[in-house]
Order: C-alpha cells, then structure tokens, then sequence
C-alpha cells in the first residue's frame, strides 16, 4: 500500500517575520471573502485595489455556489495566489493545503504522488476543467502537471463518489483554466536559472506564451509553456515538458452557450538508475528514461430553459501515453533492453439537469439528477526478455442525484447518492450526506460529513504481471473507504483573522494487495487526523497565515499468511505519510513590488531502505525548507508592462529525502522578465 505511494519551522519564521502570508482559501464562513489584489499593468494604476470577492466552488455540488456555502472540506487557489507563488507545477502549491502530502522521487520529473489524508496515491480523483484525466484505476503522475492559464484550483476533500463515482475514493481536484474577457492581451515570458544539484548546476530555462480576450458573444484564452530542466544529476537527467492549454466559449443565445477546452502535456525524463541510495550512486545507465504525453479534450452545453431549470451536457475524452526505455549499455550491471509502450484511453458523456429556487426562505436550494456513461481502454506492449501485448477495454454507466438544500441562508445540508453499473465488478451504490450551519452573529460555521467512496481496479492490478508469472485476477472488487468528518469555521477579528480546523477519519477496506502470487481483495487501514489553519490580514498588504496537519494512520488487516518484508506491518503506520506537517506563511503586495515566502515542514515518517536486501523499513528523518518569490513592476515600454520576477526554492539548501533513497534538489534560482501587452 505504501509503495503506491521534527524540525521546528518557528525561528525561521520569526526571522522572516517581515514579510506576509497567503494560503489556500478554506470552505469557513469567516474566509469566505478572497482578497482580489490587482498587481500594476499600466503606469495608471498606481493604488493598490483590494475588493473583497466570494469565491464561486463548482466542484463540491457541480452546479455553481458561493464558498460559503458549501458543506465539505473545500479550498480554493486562486490565480492571484499563483501568481504571487510563481511555481510553476501544481504539485508546489498543493503543498499548501491541510491534509495534501506531495512525495517526489528527487530531480523534477521524478514519480510525484499526492497522499490526501494519508489515502493512496491513487485515491485522488483529477479533474481539468471537469474532465477526468486519471488513468484507469485512480492513478496519476502529478510531476508533469503545469498551473498554465489556470483560474483556480478548487480541493474537495474526502470520500466524493456518490456524485463523480470510481476514483474519487479520497477527494478531487478540479483545475479550472482562464475564461478570456475584454480586448485581446498577449503576455509573453522568459526566465533561466540554476541551482545546486548531484554533478549538476541544474541549468533551467523555461518560455511562456498566453492570449486571451473576447469579442461579442465569443471568449478565448491559450497558453504555451515550455521548461528545460538540466536535472540533478550530471548525467542523464534532463527534464522536458511541452504544456499548451486553451478554453474557448460562445455564447449563441442568452439561454444556450457552448464551451470547449484541451490540454496537452508532452514531457521527457531521463534517469541515470533505477534507484538512487543516500548521496547517489554513480551514474551509470545514459539511456534510461521514459517519455509521457496526456491530452484532455471536454466540450458542453448549456441551456437555461428557465429561470429555475437548465440543462447540461458533456462528452469529454483523455489520452494518456507512456513509454519507459532502458537500452543495453556497455556495463557490467546491464543485461538487455527493454521497453514498454502502453496508452490509455477514456470517453465519458455525462447528462444532468438542475432544478433550483431561487427566491424566497429556501433560495439557493438545488436538486440535481444525472446519469453518465464512460468507457476506459488500455493497450500495451512489452519487449524486454520476453515480449508481450495487452488490449483491454470496459464500461460504467452511474446514475446520480443531489439535493443542496438551503433555509434562511444559514442552513445547509447536501444529500447524494450515486448508483454504478459496471462491466467488470457489478453494482455499487455510493452515498453521502454532509451539512453546515452559520451562525452570522458570531461569525461561526459548524460542518460535517459522512459517505462512503471506491477506487476501480486498475488494468495492471486485473490483468496481473504476466512477465514474471503473476497471472491476472478479473474478480475484482472495488476498494471501499467509509469516511467522516466534523469542522469549525471561525472569524476571531471580523474578517481579517479567521481560523478552521477539520477532525476527519477514514476506513479503508477491499484494498488490493499481491498475496500468494495473485492481487486479492484483502488489505484494510484506517487513517485518521486533524487539519487546522489561521490566517491574518494584518495589514492591507500584509497577510500571514500557519497550517498543521496531524495524521494517524494504521494497517489494520494484511491478510492471512502476510509477508511483505516490511511493506506492510499489523498495526504499523503507512509509507511516506508524516505524523505532523505544516507551513507558515507570508505575503506582502505593494503597488510596484511584492514578496511571498513559505516555509514548509514536514515530520518523520517510515519508508523502505531498496538498496538493502529485503528492503526494510525505516525512518525517514524530518526537514524543513523555504521558498521565495517576488516581482518588481519596472514600468510601460514599448506598449507594454514590464515586470521582473525572481523565485528561490530551497531557500536554506536543506538536503532532504521525500522519498528515501531519492535526493531533492538543493538551493534553486530563477529570474526572468514579463511583458503584457
């Protein structure tokens, strides 16, 4: 379970007391309003704008509602807040959020897992504009994922199936893009840098393209990415990635609109071992590496047939490819070459209709009815020392219905309930209830949630490893997570200082797990933890805020005759999930210039030592690091805005292990201009 998969921060954080902090939005009535700064774009905006805006979530119910509203654990990023962040793949900015752990397996381009609340790594169900990009079964590689032409990123934490289905056992993430309005806009970057790696300066450039606008009743917005990265070892580890993102809308009548949006990855990492132990061995494999492209396309219509009910409809489509390489090379350790191939494929329909009051005592209550129809496909190849092929194919249609019930707009409880059909495990029905309520007066929101959620079994765990005598298993079930959870939103000064805490807890069953030489049903754990989090506008452009995660987690079941060499141990905690992780925070935003720097740190946790025999478990000890990032409008030149921008990761030049026997990249910089036109 865990292979699918301390240091104080506080001194620092007092010596970096002067700047500000910003972080994730929680679902709490008391952080509801989303500070909306505008940095300088023309020579005429010389004050600071600071208009306070709720944020609008459509992840949690699928229909559009204010933050405050919602009933689960909901954080919403902004692009504001990525743009004072700077990073440029989502896996730095989920560290934010209460409950999300990134593991990464050292240089950029290695395997990245998100653990949410101490789930799997394939228990979190992705979303890019509502289309699902997951591979069959839950699993997904974060390390390619850009914030390119992103709006916002909205986190639903927690069991979701009973209204997205399969693989949104742990929760989802739906990344929202950017909906162009107004004149046509270019922007244009380019930034290089270098850092402290393993035999290498880690010599990184990265180019930014982006158009967007509108014009009557049509609106458009497109982004290419490109980075470069020279990778932390001397040899073989370069790191490419090619995004290109667009969303596009028209509206062809004032009821019925139309939209379409795509992304397409293609990246390439080369890797000088299979595994690297403490410092890293030498280099010695340069031609090893895997290749990786992801394309989502999702295309909707909307129509409002009345002022109370609308219609909509969705076909979406994902197209995932992996090739992993690994050529004879003149060493002694070598024996061969191999390499697979293998694609994986799915088309989704999705109907649902909305039937909403929109005035009166019960305003804002919404019933919702859908029905969805998906069929997932997988073709692979092998070619090693023995070679093999694989085409497999199925289908799931779920039945779905909600009802977000409002009164007096301080009352709010959503039940669901999701029915699947599916080709290979049968039936499943998926609820879930959860509910609020804020008391205005003292500025306070109760909320709590219970349901139950399942992971599909992935193609690899149906059909087995045929290559090393481990035969497939078609009887399948899913696994199974019954989850609960209480919070408390509170406003202590008015809006300026807010704070919320979240005590979840999770059983995990059905997990799949090799036992006897065949992927059986039979594995359990619990998890269970705390998340908390405060946040302080101090001033109008200073803000701080500080996160804690507390998590328990324990094997409960291993099954009969278990022996995994350390994998898995009765009553023993998981891989790679710390017991405490957290970070502080500081953002400060002036009308030319601004400064944001976070320092993260993350508890020991049990890992696995691959480079003994056997594979035993260990500790891995605690880190913590910083980051910096800032911006300098340097005025209008030439028609456009100028602005330069500057990021530092690993402040400190801490050297750590997220995953043990994989070093992380030591101190990087990176600088740059921006033009806006």
């Amino acid at each position: 379970m865990g292979t699918r998969a301390s240091r104080s921060v506080c001194r620092k954080a007092i010596i970096l007391g002067m700047f500000m902090a910003i972080s994730c939005v929680p679902v709490s009535y008391g952080a509801q309003e989303e500070e909306v700064q505008s940095t300088v774009s023309t020579s005429d905006e010389k004050e600071l704008a600071a208009v306070p805006v709720e944020p609008i979530v459509v992840s949690e119910t699928r229909t559009e509602k204010p933050l405050s509203h919602a009933t689960g654990s909901v954080h919403v990023i902004t692009r504001d807040q990525l743009e004072k962040r700077q990073f440029p793949y989502l896996r730095e900015v989920l560290r934010d959020v209460p409950g999300l752990m990134i593991v990464q397996t050292g240089s950029r381009g290695g395997t990245t897992s998100l653990f949410t609340r101490g789930g799997e790594s394939d228990f979190t169900m992705v979303l890019i504009d509502g289309v699902k990009v997951n591979d069959a079964g839950g699993g997904f590689e974060f390390a390619n994922l850009t914030t390119d032409n992103v709006e916002r990123i909205e986190i639903v934490k927690g069991p979701q199936s009973a209204l997205y289905g399969s693989d949104a056992i742990g929760g989802v993430i739906n990344i929202i893009t950017r909906k162009g309005s107004g004149p046509t806009r270019v922007v244009g970057e380019v930034m290089g840098g270098q850092g402290r790696g393993i035999g290498s300066n880690m010599g990184t450039h990265q180019e930014r393209v982006g158009v967007s606008g509108s014009s009557g009743r049509v609106d458009y917005s497109a982004e290419w990415t490109r980075f470069d990265h020279a990778g932390t070892f001397g040899l073989n580890n370069r790191f490419l990635n090619n995004v290109f993102s667009g969303n596009f809308g028209v509206r062809a009548s004032d009821k019925l609109q139309f939209r379409s949006t795509f992304r397409y990855t293609d990246s390439q990492f080369q890797f000088p071992t299979d595994f690297v132990s403490g410092v890293g061995f030498l280099p010695v494999d340069p031609n090893q590496g895997q290749e990786r492209t992801l394309l989502s396309f999702g295309t909707s219509a909307t129509y409002q047939a009345t002022s109370w009910w609308d219609h909509v409809f969705q076909w979406s489509h994902m197209d995932s490819r992996f090739k992993f390489f690994d050529f004879r090379d003149p060493i002694p350790s070598d024996f061969g070459s191999t390499q697979t191939d293998g694609t994986q494929r799915r088309d989704m329909l999705d109907y649902h209709t909305n039937f909403r009051v929109r005035e009166g005592i019960w305003g804002g209550t919404a019933a919702t009815f859908g029905v969805e129809f998906q069929q997932e496909r997988l073709s692979q190849s092998s070619i090693g020392f023995t070679s093999t092929a694989t085409n497999l194919s199925r289908r799931n249609i779920g039945y779905y219905a909600q009802l977000q019930g409002v009164f007096a707009d301080r009352f709010f409880i959503t039940p669901g309930i999701r029915v699947e059909e599916n080709e290979y495990f049968g039936q499943f029905v998926n609820p879930k209830v959860s509910a609020a309520y804020i008391h205005k007066e003292t500025g306070t929101k109760f909320r709590g949630s219970l349901g139950r959620g399942i992971r599909a079994p992935s193609f690899n765990e149906l059909i087995g490893f045929p290559n090393f005598g481990i035969p497939g298993n078609f009887n399948l079930k899913p696994e199974k997570a019954t989850s609960w959870e209480v919070g408390l939103d509170q406003e202590i000064v008015g809006k300026d200082l807010t704070a919320s805490v979240t005590w979840f807890h999770n059983e995990f069953t059905n997990l799949i797990v090799l036992n006897t030489g065949v992927n059986q049903n039979i594995q359990g754990a619990d998890t269970e933890g705390l998340e908390s989090q405060v946040r302080w506008r101090a001033t109008r452009a200073l803000t701080l805020s500080i996160t804690h995660t507390y998590l328990k987690t324990q094997v409960t079941d291993i099954g009969p005759g278990q022996n995994f060499g350390g994998l898995f141990v009765n009553g023993g905690r998981l891989l790679r999930r710390p017991e405490h992780s957290g970070n502080v925070q500081a953002d400060y935003q002036t009308k030319t210039w601004g400064l944001n720097l976070m320092v993260l740190g993350v508890g020991d946790r049990v890992d696995r030592d691959f480079s003994v025999g056997g594979s035993p478990r260990l500790k891995n000890t605690a880190y913590w690091r910083a980051d910096v990032s800032g911006w300098y409008w340097l005025g209008k030149f030439e028609g456009a805005d100028w602005k330069a921008k500057l990021r530092v990761e690993n402040l400190t030049d801490t050297h750590y292990q997220e995953a043990y026997g994989f070093p992380n990249p030591g101190v990087f910089a990176l600088a740059g201009l921006e033009a806006s036109f």
